[in-house]
C-alpha cells in the first residue's frame, strides 16, 4: 500500500482515517504521518529480530583505510551490524571480531595496540557512530574495510511512498496510527486497534522467520529399534 491515495481508500493514511472516522482536518497529515513512520521503524525492528537468513534490509558498505587512522564512520543508514572484514594489504581479507574497550586491560596508545593485535586477527569496537580498528592500519588501502549491515527504514513522506516489507502487513501501520489517535482522546477503541496490530505483527514475524524455504532440514526418527546382542 502506498502512503496516500488521492482517488481511492487503498492508502495507509486513507485506511487509518477510515478506522478513526477522521479527515485531514481532524487527523492532520503531519500527525498521521509521524505516527505511521514511528510504526514503520517498529515493524522493521520486529522483522529483523524474527527473520531467518534472508536479509530483509541487507546492505554492504565499503571504506578505504587511511594510514594511521583508527576511527571509521558507519554508514548513515546503519541499524544493525552483521559482519565486518578488513584487508590491511589489499589482498588478504580477515573477519574482524567485535570487542568492547572495557574488555581491554592494557593501555590504548598506538604502541600498545600494535603490540597486542595483529592483522590476521583484527577486532573492531563500535562506539557511537564509528568503529575503531585493532590493529590500526599502517598503510592506505582502497576499499579495505567492508561492512555487512541491516539499514534503517526510509520514512514515508511522498504520497506514493511504500514500505519495503511484504504488502500483506502494510495495514499494520494504519492500525498503529489509529491506536495512537484513540489513545490521545482516551477512546476505548485503542485496545481494539492494539489487538489488530499485535495480531498482524505476530503473523508477520512468522512469515519472516521462515521466508527462506530452501534451507536444509534433518528429519530424525521418533522411534529407534535397538538390537541387543546375546549374552
Amino acid at each position: 500500500m502506498i502512503l496516500y491515495n488521492v482517488s481511492t481508500s487503498s492508502g495507509i493514511a486513507n485506511f487509518a482515517r477510515f478506522l478513526t472516522n477522521t479527515n485531514t482536518t481532524t487527523y492532520s497529515a503531519a500527525d498521521l504521518y509521524a505516527s505511521v513512520n514511528t510504526y514503520l521503524h517498529y515493524f522493521v525492528n520486529e522483522i529483523l529480530e524474527a527473520m531467518d537468513g534472508w536479509d530483509f534490509k541487507g546492505e554492504i558498505g565499503t571504506a578505504s583505510l587511511v594510514a594511521n587512522q583508527q576511527e571509521y564512520t558507519f554508514p548513515t543508514d546503519i541499524l544493525k551490524i552483521k559482519r565486518v572484514e578488513i584487508t590491511y594489504d589489499g589482498t588478504n581479507w580477515y573477519t574482524a571480531q567485535p570487542m568492547d574497550i572495557n574488555m581491554r586491560a592494557n593501555a590504548t596508545d598506538t604502541t600498545s595496540i600494535a603490540n597486542d593485535f595483529n592483522k590476521t586477527n583484527p577486532y573492531y569496537d563500535a562506539y557511537d557512530n564509528s568503529m575503531f580498528l585493532y590493529p590500526i592500519p599502517d598503510a592506505a588501502v582502497t576499499n579495505g574495510l567492508k561492512i555487512w549491515y541491516e539499514k534503517e527504514a526510509t520514512e514515508l513522506s511522498a504520497a506514493t511512498d511504500e514500505p519495503t516489507f511484504a504488502e500483506a502487513y502494510h495495514k499494520g501501520l494504519s492500525y498503529g496510527a489509529a491506536k495512537d489517535y484513540f489513545q490521545k482522546y482516551g477512546n476505548a477503541k485503542a485496545s481494539a486497534m492494539d489487538v489488530e496490530l499485535q495480531t498482524l505483527i505476530s503473523r508477520m514475524k512468522v512469515f519472516y522467520n521462515r521466508k527462506m524455504q530452501d534451507d536444509s532440514y534433518m528429519v530424525s526418527p521418533s522411534f529407534v529399534d535397538y538390537e541387543y546382542g546375546n549374552d
